[in-house]
């Protein structure tokens, strides 16, 4: 008898892509603040908010449908397109 394991993230392939770096300032960037949908990540979020505004930051809010599953497409592409860098709330 053999023992299979198996990774619990992903059996789909990853795409290949380069990082982008991170800023070295957060000055005058769009921080993209995502809610994965779980209990009290959305307080989390509150929080965050509320630290990077009093800093002068802009904040644009994403939530994702349910926490189960990735967000979808059109959330990723909106990030993408709207903030210069992305916090995920991990309610946990």
């Amino acid at each position: 008898m053999s023992t299979v394991l198996r990774d619990p993230t992903s059996e789909a392939p990853t795409s290949a892509r380069k990082s982008v770096p991170m800023p070295d300032d957060l000055n005058g960037k769009t921080i993209a603040l995502l809610d994965i949908s779980k209990e009290r990540s959305d307080e989390f979020i509150d929080y965050l908010e509320s630290r990077f505004t009093a800093q002068g930051m802009k904040i644009k809010r994403y939530r994702k449908a349910s926490n189960s599953k990735p967000a979808a497409p059109d959330i990723v592409q909106s990030i993408v397109k709207e903030a210069d860098v992305a916090v995920v709330a991990l309610a946990d």
